[in-house]
């Protein structure tokens, strides 16, 4: 019997279980890349008059401000450091607020994955800090989440509003 895998042309059923149980390896060889910046299509990226600590500690109050709460940081260049390797600051401020992002979760409760939001304060090599995030826009729109049009306009305004705070 034959069968097709992975658009190759006609192998027998042996080969095919064959390749489907081999080590990762052999199906990353037959997996496709995706394009170079492909990923990172979606990410907004805002350049800060300020340094990185300045930018960082700004950010941290135009979230409060704006009535979020912080969940956590999570300082990426320390972790590197404890890894005895450098990276240049790199700071990731995860925050939310249950009243909108639930809402969201009731919709699809797999948006959990992407809630709180995230925003990326980092140091480019031409040493000014930068603020960076996802548009929730893009994120419900992944989720296929549809008639929350107020409720997205309104965490988009405010996102955009703490981002500007940031790099101001």
């Amino acid at each position: 019997m034959n069968t097709r895998v992975e658009g190759r042309p006609s192998l027998t059923l042996t080969t095919a279980l064959l390749l489907a149980v081999s080590p990762p390896v052999a199906s990353r060889a037959i997996a496709q890349p995706s394009p170079a910046g492909a990923a990172r299509s979606t990410i907004v990226t805002s350049v800060s008059a300020s340094p990185f600590d300045s930018t960082l500690a700004r950010l941290e109050r135009a979230i409060t401000a704006k009535g979020l709460t912080i969940a956590t940081r999570v300082d990426h260049a320390a972790a590197a450091a404890r890894a005895n390797l450098t990276l240049r600051p790199t700071t990731l401020v995860i925050a939310g607020n249950p009243a909108a992002g639930t809402p969201l979760m009731l919709a699809d409760q797999t948006m959990g994955v992407e809630l709180p939001l995230r925003f990326l304060v980092w140091q480019g090599e031409d040493a000014k800090a930068r603020v960076s995030y996802e548009p929730i826009k893009v994120i419900a729109a992944r989720h296929r989440i549809t008639g929350r049009d107020d409720l997205l306009g309104r965490m988009t305004t405010a996102i955009e509003s703490i981002v500007a705070e940031a790099v101001r």
